[in-house]
């Protein structure tokens, strides 16, 4: 049976003298109609998987690009609601606030001279706290008669008291939320907080949005969370307090994370499978360009409410999405929604320059990719609390999965501790937060493609070693540095802070490859989402360790950066190599076997297709 030849069968030729597969790929590749052979029920011929679709398009045509290159605006746009909050939250030099001697309109100089132990090494005492003096007689004696006899204001010894409130210094960052709040001393953990907030809601967006995206398709909750990211985004400017604005920066997460994993997700369904490394390795670019962004923005506005508006405003450019990116064919043909599908790919053809076969044939062929399935009875919502719980905890009870998966743990942990404590410490570091930043942001763009190298002739392994080795060395230097009572030059400090910066980042990527290696199919999408889960554990710690051991001890979070890359980098001898293994879905037979028991590979990367499919 065939379409589109007046010839009948006489067009068509002798089966195993040419591949059904490579007669459509021709056809379309020139743009011209053609022949299409169809079986006995009106599906095309040579079309069994979503990867062969993907071929007669064209998997790098000018609408698969264009949709990729739309959905890179949800990476770029991604970290403006989430590693923001150093210069939202801008720390300018504070001391305490003398309520007497503010109303009695002495200078900023006075009544630091004769309130603050400036001279005191202790930067607790120069910041949270104040001489015990009876500042009322201060003002009754005037400043130089204060100053020239500080007994006879001492209430007892007159030693340095924590203080309620501080005066800011806001001629150089203006306004930020630390000093509208008072986000310091006794308070700092809050300030921690406004950055845990956002890991927070990417922790529970994570766990919720997998499920509605399966559920629902991924289109309606990418526009979902485009608009209520930016309405709560909004919000969190004019919060009139920092417990709403807390609550408001777990929310911009939760919908931030919403639509940025529904683009990832969508661009990776839109893949070859040959593309997916590439793409999944390169992916991180414009996450990148948009962390170097995060400073320039910055620079420019600094009252924080105005900057918050600032970084909330390019999300309106994902409001395009509601008229340019479609639902993913791969979800609907899942669903069995085939017509859709269809639909979906003929525009893509036509924007490609490709020829396809009739619609109702495509139809067919899903039908057979992804036949319907016949609905079966549910579970009790008791037994199937207990089944989901099972689940959970699966990879721990069984002995061959047990120590990947706590290795796994600790390295999702530690990597995503490190990479953003090292991101924002610049505090500790006493560098320009603007500098760094834009070079923290810049330096990721080459350990993208070393990564690639390094997962590709080392190994995952040996590779993951490797950078978590070199971030440890590295920071440690800049915990040695800070040490150090003489000062040291900030270029030394940035150079090995961006060094680990570079190799951390590197290892980011890589866990995620080495993750998805190391457990078969029915367990894999189980062990990345909980070791995602591990990641955010650790991202939720970075702030506190940052600000308030930062504060105690300005080496200390480098040190303790350092010794968790070091582990790290330890514990990943126990894990296997998986680059040169043979996965479960790989060692499936795909074709027939010959006489001496080989497997004939009949089409490339098909079964790869099928563990996706799995996963």
């Amino acid at each position: 049976m065939e379409n589109g030849s007046p010839q009948g069968n006489a067009g068509v030729e002798p089966e195993g003298e040419r591949d059904p597969l490579e007669e459509l790929v021709h056809v379309s590749k020139n743009g011209t109609p053609g022949e299409f052979r169809l079986d006995e029920r009106g599906a095309v011929v040579g079309i069994s998987s979503f990867e062969d679709l993907l071929e007669l398009i064209n998997p790098v045509g000018r609408w698969n690009v264009a949709t990729l290159m739309l959905c890179c605006l949800a990476a770029f746009i991604f970290p403006f609601q989430t590693i923001t909050y150093q210069f939202l939250g801008s720390t300018p030099e504070y001391w305490c606030h003398v309520p007497a001697l503010t109303s009695a309109n002495w200078t900023q100089d006075q009544i630091r001279n004769l309130a603050i132990p400036i001279h005191s090494n202790d930067t607790d005492e120069k910041n949270c706290k104040f001489y015990n003096y009876n500042y009322t007689k201060a003002v009754e004696l005037g400043y130089e008669a204060a100053m020239e006899n500080p007994d006879s204001i001492s209430i007892g010894d007159g030693s340095p008291i924590y203080c309620q409130s501080r005066d800011f210094n806001i001629s150089h960052y203006s306004l930020t939320l630390v000093a509208e709040w008072d986000l310091v001393c006794e308070r700092r953990a809050i300030y921690s907080t406004t950055q845990s907030a956002s890991q927070i809601g990417i922790l529970l967006g994570a766990l919720i949005f997998g499920y509605c995206m399966d559920e629902f398709g991924r289109r309606p909750v990418i526009l979902m969370c485009t608009v209520l990211c930016l309405l709560f985004s909004l919000g969190a400017a004019a919060s009139p307090g920092v417990t709403l604005y807390i609550i408001l920066r777990i929310a911009v997460s939760f919908f931030n994370v919403g639509f940025y994993t529904g683009c990832f997700v969508q661009v990776m369904e839109l893949c070859s499978v040959t593309q997916r490394s590439s793409v999944g390795s390169l992916g991180g670019m414009p996450w990148s360009l948009g962390y170097m962004v995060v400073p320039g923005i910055a620079y420019v506005v600094r009252p924080w409410r105005w900057l918050q508006v600032m970084y909330s405003l390019p999300t309106i450019s994902l409001f395009s999405t509601y008229w340019f990116l479609p639902e993913s064919p791969r979800w609907l043909i899942s669903q069995g929604r085939h017509e859709e599908a269809v639909e979906i790919f003929s525009r893509a053809a036509k924007v490609n320059g490709r020829v396809l076969p009739p619609s109702e044939a495509l139809v067919k062929s899903l039908q057979k990719i992804a036949p319907s399935q016949k609905a079966t009875k549910p579970e009790k919502p008791s037994r199937r609390l207990l089944s989901i719980l099972k689940h959970f905890v699966v990879l721990l009870t069984k002995k061959e999965h047990r120590v990947k998966i706590l290795v796994n743990y600790f390295c999702w942990c530690a990597v995503s501790m490190v990479y953003y404590g090292v991101s924002l410490n610049s505090g500790n570091l006493s560098t320009d937060p603007y500098l760094y930043m834009l070079l923290g942001g810049l330096v990721e763009i080459p350990s993208y493609f070393t990564e690639w190298f390094l997962i590709c002739r080392l190994g995952r392994r040996n590779g993951l070693m490797i950078c978590y080795a070199i971030c440890g060395i590295s920071i440690s230097a800049v915990a040695i540095l800070l040490a150090e009572e003489d000062e040291v030059s900030y270029g030394f400090l940035m150079f090995f802070s961006l060094t680990g910066k570079m190799a951390i980042n590197m290892a980011f990527g890589i866990v995620y490859v080495y993750s998805a290696e190391l457990f078969p199919t029915r367990y894999r999408t189980l062990a990345v989402g909980q070791s995602s889960m591990m990641a955010r554990v650790g991202s939720i710690a970075s702030p506190y360790v940052n600000d308030i051991l930062g504060a105690a001890i300005t080496w200390g979070p480098s040190l303790l950066f350092s010794v968790m890359s070091v582990a790290a980098a330890a514990l990943c001898l126990l894990l296997p190599e998986t680059r040169d293994s043979i996965t479960e879905e790989q060692a499936a037979p795909s074709g027939k076997q010959d006489s001496s028991g080989s497997v004939q590979v009949q089409r490339k990367n098909a079964n790869s297709n099928e563990a996706f499919e799995a996963d």
